[in-house]
């Protein structure tokens, strides 16, 4: 009852305005004035009015995307930087990470915000680092619910100008004002909710809703991130065993310095072995190698990226010292046995050859380990 009487009261003093400004019609029975009739296209969906030939402007389509993907990975060190990094660089954010689990139980759940037309970019992207195991994308129309918004707002705007031409105009009683203020204060709170509705699925326009699932395949490898670091030194201990020592020690025992790079590319060796004294025991020679090389992974064995045993071949060249300067020559065969972000036990075998005046053949063989520095 109370809202039927403040619409006869207001009905005829908000339309009524323009009329006189000292004269306002209090009448219940004033007639309200209706909002024009909106046209609407043939699929239903609201169009503006383009001129007075009766023809009509379709409204912008507005679609809200949404979708899940769930993928499963061998790697699981990069993936979420990797997918980080891409995301930014297409104008796109993360809203939510969560990583759970060990490396054997290891998951990793993500929220993305993308701009629209990049969705299927960052589907294909996932899809290289591992396997899709369901993905789900969908669009909805939201033109109609954005254009009803926007004409509610506009209606309510326009009323809330009206009342406020209306107070400043005096005249009125003090039942009328406080039902004008009433008024005004709930169509305020309309606005307000139906902006915030409003800026809320233009956002969901703006920017598609992404949920991603990782998970570590069952049985793949476990990786370890190496620290980027510039140099990995480290120690060894070595063993030189000669096919033909002649009247020469066969084996001699030493240590070693090692420095190389993260994925072994370049390293530099020394290797110092023992005196020995030669079998007719009046005098004893030192033996050094020092070797320049580099060695490369097997990339059907894990690329060196596994946690454990990752099977190395190189080729070495130097200088040795063994009763005389010698021409170094080694082909390496090795295996890291275990390896973390900062440290990594090996072993491996080269065959030698020591060329100069007299030329030897021989193994050398050797385990150590290196750390990040």
């Amino acid at each position: 009852m109370r809202r039927i009487a403040l619409i006869a009261v207001l009905g005829p003093l908000v339309f009524g305005c323009g009329m006189s400004s000292s004269k306002y019609a209090l009448a219940g029975s004033a007639p309200m004035m209706s909002p024009a009739p909106v046209a609407t296209s043939t699929g239903g969906a609201p169009a503006a009015m383009a001129g007075g030939g009766g023809s009509t402007m379709q409204i912008p389509e507005a679609m809200v995307i949404e979708g899940s993907i769930a993928l499963e990975v061998g790697e699981i060190n990069d993936i979420v930087p990797a997918l980080r990094a891409q995301v930014e660089a297409i104008g796109g954010r993360v809203i939510n990470e969560s990583i759970s689990g060990g490396e054997r139980s290891w998951s990793a759940h993500l929220k993305l915000r993308l701009p629209p037309a990049k969705v299927e970019e960052v589907v294909a992207f996932l899809a290289k680092r591992g396997d899709i195991l369901s993905k789900n994308v969908s669009a909805t129309d939201v033109s109609k619910q954005m254009f009803d918004q926007e004409l509610a707002i506009k209606n309510l705007r326009t009323t809330l100008d009206r009342l406020t031409q209306l107070m400043a105009t005096g005249g009125l009683q003090v039942p009328q004002i406080l039902q004008i203020e009433q008024e005004m204060t709930r169509i305020r709170g309309q606005i307000d909710a139906l902006e915030g509705e409003h800026r809320f699925l233009k956002d969901r326009v703006a920017l598609a809703t992404l949920d991603v699932s990782i998970a570590r395949r069952d049985g793949a490898v476990i990786e370890v991130t190496v620290a980027k670091a510039k140099a990995y030194p480290g120690a060894r201990a070595v063993m030189l065993t000669l096919f033909d020592p002649g009247n020469r020690k066969r084996t001699r025992y030493g240590g070693g310095f090692v420095l190389h790079t993260v994925l072994r590319t370049v390293s530099l060796e020394v290797d110092l072995f023992q005196k020995e004294q030669n079998a007719a025991g009046d005098s004893s020679s030192n033996a050094v190698i020092a070797t320049l090389g580099g060695a490369t992974y097997s990339d059907f064995l894990g690329g060196g990226k596994r946690q454990f045993v990752n099977p190395y071949l190189g080729f070495r060249l130097g200088y040795a010292y063994l009763d005389s300067s010698r021409f170094v020559l080694q082909g390496e065969a090795g295996v890291e046995l275990f390896k973390a972000k900062y440290m990594v036990i090996d072993a491996n075998v080269r065959a030698t050859g020591l060329l100069g005046g007299t030329s030897d053949l021989g193994l050398v063989a050797g385990a150590g380990a290196t750390v990040a520095f």
